[in-house]
């Protein structure tokens, strides 16, 4: 058995970064690349609009975090967080093509009984959802809340969350990230 917590945690951003808010999941998962470390190495996937395709990933894995705009009746930028069965409620309301991928996926891995122990899902309102390559103000200005709540939670799961001390790699991301992302 591996007693490395980073092992068995799978963080994702989801999203389609060519309509704006509803990209926020690979903003906050890149920002997570570029300027933080997690301690130890976890898995971090741009999970896109993928749905269907993460269920490899997903059995591979005990944990799983992932980070998706989230159609709310609540102001641009909140943030909440969804556990387990909670996150296919909160994905009903479709935002997004992938969201449908997403619940399909969950349900598949509820049939299967055989999928992750605990799935966090953190969900932010978007505010702009046409065609653009930038975030809104409102979810721009909410993305270090949201790396302050998915650093609480892989704090829980024994993963620190800490600013980069170097620039020119990409801290957190592990090898089998590398080469699982060239799988998805």
């Amino acid at each position: 058995m591996n007693d490395d917590p980073g092992a068995d945690i799978l963080l994702i951003g989801l999203g389609n970064l060519l309509l704006g808010d509803e990209g926020v999941g690979i903003h906050v998962l890149r920002r997570l690349e570029r300027d933080y470390r997690l301690e130890p190495a976890v898995t971090l996937i741009d999970g896109g609009t993928l749905g269907l395709d993460l269920l490899p990933l997903f059995a591979e894995h005990r944990r799983i975090l992932m980070i998706d705009a989230i159609a709310l009746d609540a102001p641009p930028g909140r943030i909440d967080v969804f556990r387990d069965a909670d996150i296919r409620r909160a994905l009903s309301p479709k935002l997004s093509v992938h969201h449908l991928g997403v619940s399909d996926l969950l349900a598949l891995l509820q049939l299967l009984d055989d999928g992750p122990t605990e799935i966090v899902l953190v969900g932010i309102v978007p505010e702009c959802l046409e065609l653009g390559l930038d975030l809104s103000p409102s979810v721009a200005a909410a993305i270090p809340d949201v790396i302050e709540r998915v650093g609480e939670i892989l704090n829980g799961w024994g993963i620190a969350l800490g600013a980069s001390t170097s620039q020119s790699r990409t801290p957190g991301l592990s090898t089998s990230a590398s080469s699982a992302a060239s799988r998805a």
